[in-house]
């Protein structure tokens, strides 16, 4: 019999555990054994995982996080170690459930001849090698669902409401949430701010019979520093409260805008799975499993639409993937 080692590696998302039920439950259809290791390749080391049969995954459908815990740790001097587990444990393979990290967790133990196969679950949804990674519905829902509460506080006051979310440099939770929100301006990593055309649009909002805007703004943007500079004590603040201090200087005086600034921050990443983070979660470990079934290990699993892909592992997978320059300019006919 075979047996899989399913574990997670970096940050949470929703539907990793849709993964792990859809995990076991294929693996006992294939007369695959199943073992749920705990906190990533920590619990590994410290020799905390367990065989995972139908009772224990019978109820995580629906629930965030992760029924194994994570972890940011990714083996690299101590590779060594980890292969000493998966041999110790009698681990044809593992599963490995993460974004960037555990990509990079991936390659470190092909390198020395420990295989796997990487199910990509990330809410930034910028992985080079699938069309859409676990969580990645889920959290552009939460900023959609932000937009929508703020949008009618922001209309009653007449503000200028700042949402900040994250995905870092790839634009696609901010770009997408921010499309489906309605939002009137969106600023990310993947293009140089126009800050003219954004005074410019709010200018004009304020003319008419809008006296409001809604404004997404990737965190950590990087912002010119002339735009840092007109802010006094910009060191200590955020790229959106720049951001916000920015317009108000700019247009207080005039319309008498007022601004105010929301951080999503972690509400992105938790809650109860989108149903197509729950579908794309169950395709692609179910696959996952199959391959390890075929020995067709080394490889990550994605998504084409609704098609599963296989990519052999390599250095790209480690790549940005940029949000869709066509759902960017998109976004602008709103404006």
């Amino acid at each position: 019999m075979r047996r899989v080692g399913v574990l997670c590696v970096g940050n949470d998302s929703p539907g990793i555990n849709a993964a792990i039920r859809s995990a076991v439950v294929k693996g006992l259809d294939l007369n695959i054994e199943v073992m749920g290791i705990k906190d990533g390749f920590e619990g590994l080391l410290r020799d905390d995982l367990e065989v995972l049969l139908r009772p224990n995954v019978s109820n995580i459908l629906h629930q965030g996080g992760t029924m194994l815990g994570t972890s940011l740790y990714v083996p690299e001097e101590d590779v060594e170690k980890v292969k000493e587990k998966v041999e110790q444990y009698g681990i044809s393979s593992l599963l490995i459930l993460g974004g960037r990290l555990g990509a990079k967790a991936a390659i470190n133990l092909m390198k020395i001849g420990v295989p796997s196969v990487l199910v990509p679950a990330t809410i930034d949804n910028d992985l080079a090698f699938t069309d859409f990674s676990i969580g990645f519905f889920t959290a552009v829902e939460h900023v959609k669902n932000a937009l929508d509460v703020l949008h009618s506080t922001a209309e009653s006051h007449h503000r200028v409401m700042i949402v900040e979310t994250m995905g870092k440099p790839g634009g696609w939770i901010a770009t997408i949430g921010g499309l489906s929100g309605g939002a009137d301006y969106i600023i990310t990593s993947t293009e140089k701010p126009n800050f003219e055309e954004l005074i410019e649009i709010i200018k004009r909002r304020y003319e008419g019979k809008k006296r409001f805007s809604l404004i997404v703004v990737e965190s950590g943007v990087e912002l010119p520093e002339e735009i840092k500079k007109e802010c006094d004590g910009f060191e200590k603040l955020s790229s959106s409260e720049i951001i916000g201090k920015y317009i108000e200087k700019k247009l207080k005086e005039k319309f008498g805008i007022e601004w105010r600034y929301t951080n999503l921050g972690y509400l992105q990443r938790g809650g109860s799975p989108a149903a197509m983070d729950r579908i794309i979660a169950t395709q692609m470990a179910a696959h996952a499993i199959e391959m390890i079934k075929m020995g067709k290990v080394y490889q990550a699993v994605g998504v084409k639409g609704f098609s599963i892909t296989e990519i052999p592992y390599s250095e790209t997978m480690l790549n940005y993937r940029p949000v869709d320059y066509y759902l960017k300019e998109l976004t602008k006919l709103f404006y």
